[in-house]
């Protein structure tokens, strides 16, 4: 990079799927947010007000002892390449470019933290779990909010539980996000049918909150955050999560037996595009590299790992491609040629064996 970057080595060396063992469930997010009693939601607060809790929650936040070596951003000091990055990292929904002086960011050592200040609402902490260990995440970041709310009251209604900016995430205002790689029952056409069998109490979408299943991802969100417990909303996304997997193990299976003609042709198709193509779009990357990752788990894509797929899926965004790569400029064309180059180089030793 020609500028030195206010991100920190831990995140802009590797990506937050890295360490995941799981390559139908690589990573699940849990999301709390909170407001602070007597001041005004982050939309109506003044820049006096601002200016006066930005530092309480700064402190409280660095003082965390679950938190390893966490580091405090402010806003105003990351460029709009870097708040991209902090987008692309932690698979934010949401934009969080347009930012300002009173807001900021915290994230820690392991890079799977991050919490967001005065910016949506006064506090939202996320924790990324990719190890499986989903209790221990949630425990993590329930302890991170209990140490906050010890110091600091959160706003909160006997009726309404806890009050956020939206009032679709009040009552717990928790929300979990399992991220689920489900090639197989797409390919098979049994993803419908399997979703029809979940309960109402979850939803599922694509990779970017959309519709679309770019790269073969499904997200599984609880669709409550008012009424069920904190309990009860774990409890069924992972029962949920655990049906999808087991579906998808099945139809892996099946296909490990015996590869169908369509899966045969779709991953040859994903592998020549990857390493043949002058010109990738990030759609075209996502989906060709999810045909890719399920071939390494199918014994039939050799010389490259999950884990470095899942980067994989990172590194070709981008604000990851433009952060790595600084002679690139903002041009389309030329940030289509350097990810199909970048592409080309991470899979060279990666052979197709059908």
């Amino acid at each position: 990079m020609s500028e030195k970057s206010n991100l920190p080595n831990s995140m802009l060396s590797h990506a937050p799927w890295d360490p995941s063992s799981n390559p139908i469930w690589p990573a699940s997010c849990f999301f709390l947010h909170r407001n602070i009693a007597k001041y005004p939601f982050p939309g109506k607060l003044s820049e006096r007000e601002a200016s006066q809790l930005l530092p309480l929650l700064q402190k409280l936040l660095l003082d965390v002892p679950e938190l390893k070596a966490p580091l405090y951003l402010s806003a105003a000091t990351l460029s709009a390449l870097e708040k991209e990055f902090l987008c692309e990292h932690f698979l934010a929904q949401e934009g969080l470019q347009n930012t300002s002086e009173q807001q900021a960011f915290i994230i820690d050592e392991s890079a799977h933290f991050l919490a967001t200040l005065n910016i949506h609402d006064h506090l939202s902490l996320q924790w990324i779990d990719c190890k499986g260990k989903w209790q221990q995440a949630w425990e993590s970041l329930s302890k991170i909010e209990t140490s906050i709310g010890n110091k600091l009251e959160y706003a909160f209604s006997p009726k309404f539980g806890y009050l956020t900016s939206s009032p679709a995430l009040c009552g717990t205002a928790l929300v979990v996000s399992c991220y689920l790689h489900l090639p197989a029952l797409i390919l098979s056409n049994k993803l419908e049918e399997s979703l029809k069998g979940l309960d109402e109490s979850v939803q599922a979408s694509g990779l970017f909150g959309q519709d679309e299943l770019i790269g073969d991802f499904i997200i599984l969100k609880n669709s409550f955050t008012l009424g069920p417990d904190e309990g009860s909303i774990l409890k069924e996304l992972h029962r949920a999560a655990t049906l999808l997997v087991l579906a998808e193990k099945d139809e892996r299976l099946l296909q490990q037996k015996n590869p169908s003609l369509e899966l045969k042709d779709k991953m040859s198709r994903s592998y020549g595009l990857l390493n043949h193509s002058y010109q990738l779009d990030t759609k075209e990357a996502l989906n060709a590299l999810s045909q890719i990752k399920l071939g390494i788990d199918l014994g039939l894509v050799k010389g490259i790992s999950d884990e470095e797929v899942n980067e994989l899926f990172f590194r070709c965004r981008r604000a990851h491609l433009l952060k790595s790569h600084e002679k690139i400029s903002l041009d389309q064309k030329e940030l289509s040629a350097a990810r199909a180059e970048y592409l080309h180089k991470q899979l060279q030793k990666a052979t197709l064996q059908l």
